[in-house]
């Protein structure tokens, strides 16, 4: 199945059914991919305040671990989360896990730098590289 697109400028332009496109107000489109799709999708519905609430497989694409991995962070309530009433499934909001995605990023930064400088003051880095690179010769 396709959809014509009736814009004044888009002349008829043909989206066959599972492509994503963005069109314009000017008619014109823009073909995405499924994750700038779902991207744009996430930026449109934070500027309306609109909640989009994912699933756990859903939030585990986003966070590009497993499902199994997100239901350990939710469960251990790093991560908010709604149970459906009627399946009972978990959900996710999106700028929720957005939010989570940024603070364990800079939470490894920290971390990261916090490595950098012990290893700094213990004299790690001292050694002379071409005296290093020397030793493997």
């Amino acid at each position: 199945m396709t959809a014509v697109l009736e814009m004044p400028r888009a002349e008829g332009t043909t989206i066959p059914r599972g492509d994503r496109a963005l069109v314009g107000s000017d008619g014109d489109v823009v073909e995405l991919s499924a994750e700038a799709y779902e991207a744009a999708l996430n930026a449109a519905f934070g500027v309306m305040g609109r909640r989009r609430m994912v699933t756990t497989g859903e939030a585990a694409k986003l966070l590009n671990c497993s499902a199994r991995t997100v239901a350990r962070i939710l469960d251990s309530g790093r991560l908010p989360f709604t149970r459906n009433g009627t399946t009972g499934r978990r959900m996710v909001d999106v700028t929720d896990v957005m939010d989570y995605q940024r603070q364990e990023r800079e939470r490894m930064e920290q971390s990261l730098a916090s490595m950098r400088r012990a290893a700094s003051e213990m004299g790690l880095y001292d050694e002379d590289d071409a005296a290093y690179a020397a030793d493997f010769d």
